[in-house]
């Protein structure tokens, strides 16, 4: 018969007693492994928001190249047609005061493109090292062109529900004391911003072709008249009612007509350019829509996707370079 200790000690005699004092090594050997795991696991979610982090600064910077090169692409065009304009003016003779320009209603397309803009460079100083100057400044001006656009771009209601998803990651972000922390905000605002921005870019998109109709119109007119003044330069002995007469040596007859070759160069070449836009622009929405995937997945393939349509947008980039000075 068991004792009375041996019995409170091991009440099941078929069970054998553990013996602790071979095992605390062994659980603390666990207990390291478990702190090194969780310690990894950290380092490679800093890791992952770091890599993110970048990728959203250039996907930012990017955009906002092809945004700024669609804002002068609007100014070109008024360019062009002022051009015309005056160009008409000196074959006419007329006064300052007959000189009627006028200028294309763009105030939706350029009002979205500011946003735009404001937009991208919000999101590039939120996701930059430099992020905390001015940081209420740089999410109130994010939240506002957010806003804006939605109004914009929409011909429905306003997408109150993302509006309010990202004014509430807005807000998080200024309190957001760690990359981590920023990093999850800079996610949901780019997630939840998506289809408004894509609906901007793509309104955007379709309207290329009409200003490509009205620069060439007006580049057109504007070579027109610069050919009819070289051939007939004492054409004010005619009996028209208003005229200019012009006297050119031979070194301004060359040059007025290699401005006029140049004229016509630049019309031939302004469908391939507007092409080039219209792929910049495409670019940047496949590289909104990777960079979405991506922040949704966090693995490595997902990151290679995002950095392909960054090499991607990046030759639509070097294309558009020298866009506003050969137009």
């Amino acid at each position: 018969m068991y004792s009375q200790a041996t019995a409170f000690a091991s009440p099941n005699p078929k069970l054998k007693q553990l013996d602790w004092s071979n095992k605390i090594p062994f659980m603390k050997t666990v207990y390291q492994r478990v702190l090194l795991v969780i310690f990894v696991s950290f380092g490679l979610i800093g890791c992952v928001s770091n890599k993110s982090l970048n990728l959203v600064n250039r996907y930012a910077q990017q955009t906002h190249d092809v945004e700024e090169a669609l804002l002068q692409v609007y100014q070109q065009t008024y360019n062009a047609q002022v051009d015309a304009v005056l160009a008409q003016a000196s074959r006419d003779g007329i006064s300052s005061n007959d000189l009627l320009i006028e200028k294309i209603d763009n105030r939706g397309q350029v009002a979205m493109l500011q946003d735009l803009l404001s937009f991208s460079q919000s999101i590039y100083l939120l996701s930059s090292d430099n992020y905390d100057e001015d940081l209420d400044s740089y999410s109130k001006q994010l939240n506002d062109s957010l806003s804006s656009l939605s109004e914009l771009s929409s011909t429905q209601a306003v997408d109150k529900s993302q509006i309010e998803l990202v004014s509430s990651s807005v807000n998080a972000i200024t309190r957001a004391y760690s990359e981590r922390a920023r990093y999850k905000s800079l996610k949901q605002i780019l997630t939840s911003s998506q289809s408004i921005v894509q609906r901007s870019l793509l309104t955007l998109s379709k309207e290329l072709e009409a200003w490509e109709i009205i620069t060439k119109v007006s580049m057109e007119k504007e070579l027109r008249v610069r050919l009819y003044m070289l051939n007939n330069p004492n054409r004010c002995e005619t009996k028209e009612a208003r005229c200019a007469v012009l006297h050119h040596s031979l070194e301004e007859r060359i040059e007025a007509y290699r401005k006029a070759y140049l004229l016509k160069s630049d019309i031939n070449s302004l469908n391939a350019k507007f092409k080039n836009l219209e792929n910049a622009l495409q670019a940047v929405q496949d590289l909104n829509i990777a960079l979405v995937n991506s922040l949704n997945q966090t693995d490595t393939f997902s990151k290679d996707s995002v950095t392909n349509a960054i090499e991607s947008t990046q030759i639509q980039l070097k294309k558009l370079k020298n866009f506003q000075s050969t137009l």
